[in-house]
């Protein structure tokens, strides 16, 4: 059975005639039955409040809440202003500014909680994720770090669930023959995020296109507003979007859900304990690929490191929790090295919990990547005095995340000129050391 799961990018803060399109959709959606998640920009949900816009307010007021970032495309955007070498320092002005407008959210639609992060565009910062994930926030949408099956993974610590179809331009002029069609396609993954931006019923352009391409083009609240798009669109939209509701709810192919569904799910899967007895299965693992295991348990790179430093250092087993990849490239050895027990077990205390991973470790006199340490760690566990390593990738393979693997977001979607991508794509290929599949869902190959 596919998860569908209907997701609402409710962002233009500049006109109160698109906040129309967010209350037919979440009026239609209440009236069949199923409850979506709009998720909201910050500044547009103050300003629906300084609107007067009552009517919207109530109608979100029966559906789930997520954030669609503090200001979308108000510049800097999160990529721009996260793009910096301090980590730390990225994460607390993304924190401030992401929670004042879960505040403003909060405030205006009186809810307790937002359930899911959802970037506008391809903002796919990895201190976002990270962020979000101290901030509470279960679910991350619209992200580059799912499979193409729909499967999720968690990345950076937090549930990744991406977008996978776009409605509104498809049900301008969809016949009920191409729905079904659409369907069956839908109906072949794991689960489906079936997505639309309520202000493009409304108006024939996007708004930020015009008011914030590359730059904050006009002083804010001076904004210019597309056109309208013809009454007839919008209704035959609303119409075509009635009719896709009801032919899935009416398919047992598929179980229409929440984010808070799917969160509560994930809590459900429980506390992840790496025991010694453990380390055989996971270590022919490794050796056959570098990559997460689902088997006995999910668990990513990040996590058997520190579970293997736990059991070096005495303890019999490992609770799993928050893990961090690494701010730099992994160092790869350039020939077969021999270390010693004694050597693997001193340099433990460079592997530190609750802090990224060290992209280097020294070993005796010696230099080893990460993936080295891990399996000879393996080794000693199980018994060696000696282990020998030789060169080899220090990353899993990202193939299964072809958007990861491939991410350049210098140039791309509504980023300024001055914008490098200095840190951001290439950071995030290397938190891929945080990347695990639940062990419920199908096997994940590196």
């Amino acid at each position: 059975m596919t998860d569908i799961i209907f997701s609402f990018d409710t962002e233009d803060f500049t006109s109160s005639r698109s906040a129309d399109g967010i209350l037919y959709e979440a009026n239609l959606f209440r009236e069949e039955g199923v409850k979506g998640c709009f998720c909201v920009v910050g500044l547009l949900a103050k300003h629906l409040k300084k609107w007067g816009r009552e009517d919207v307010i109530e109608a979100l007021s029966h559906h789930e809440i997520g954030t669609h970032t503090y200001g979308h495309t108000l510049h800097p955007m999160i990529n721009e202003y996260t793009d910096i070498d301090d980590f730390y320092k990225a994460q607390d002005r993304l924190i401030e500014e992401e929670a004042l407008g879960i505040e403003y959210i909060k405030n205006t639609l009186g809810v307790d909680r937002v359930w899911a992060a959802c970037p506008p565009g391809n903002q796919k910062s990895y201190v976002a994720m990270y962020g979000y994930h101290k901030m509470g926030i279960p679910i991350y949408a619209d992200t580059f770090c799912d499979t193409e099956q729909g499967t999720g993974s968690y990345y950076c610590n937090i549930f990744h669930a991406n977008y996978t179809f776009a409605i509104e331009w498809f049900l301008r002029d969809a016949t009920e023959e191409q729905i079904k069609e659409k369907l069956n396609e839908l109906a072949k993954r794991e689960r489906a995020v079936i997505y639309t931006h309520p202000n493009m019923i409304i108006k024939e352009d996007f708004w930020d296109a015009i008011n914030y391409h590359k730059e904050n083009l006009v002083p804010f609240g001076q904004w210019i507003e597309p056109k309208d798009l013809p009454k007839e669109v919008t209704d035959t939209v609303l119409k075509n979007m009635r009719t896709l509701v009801r032919m899935i709810k009416k398919d047992p192919r598929f179980r229409i859900i929440t984010y808070s569904q799917l969160a509560s799910e994930l809590e459900g899967d429980g506390e992840r304990i790496v025991k010694k007895e453990h380390i055989k299965e996971l270590y022919e693992a490794l050796k056959e690929s570098i990559f997460p295991v689902q088997d006995p348990m999910s668990l990513s790179l990040a996590d058997m490191i520190l579970a293997c430093r736990d059991f070096l250092t005495g303890k019999e087993e490992h609770i799993c929790g928050d893990v961090y990849g690494f701010l730099s490239k992994p160092y790869e050895i350039e020939g077969e090295l021999t270390l010693t027990k004694e050597e693997i077990i001193s340099a433990c205390s460079q592997i530190k919990e609750g802090e990224f991973l060290p992209e280097k470790i020294k070993v005796g006199d010696k230099y080893i990547g990460p993936t080295d340490w891990l399996l000879g760690t393996m080794e000693v566990i199980l018994g060696a005095d000696t282990v020998t390593v030789t060169p080899k990738p220090q990353l899993p393979s990202l193939d299964c995340m072809p958007e990861v693997r491939d991410s350049d977001f210098k140039g791309t979607w509504q980023h300024s000129d001055s914008f490098e991508d200095k840190y951001l794509s290439d950071r995030l290929r290397y938190q891929s050391y945080t990347m695990r599949f639940r062990s419920s869902s199908q096997r994940i190959k590196g």
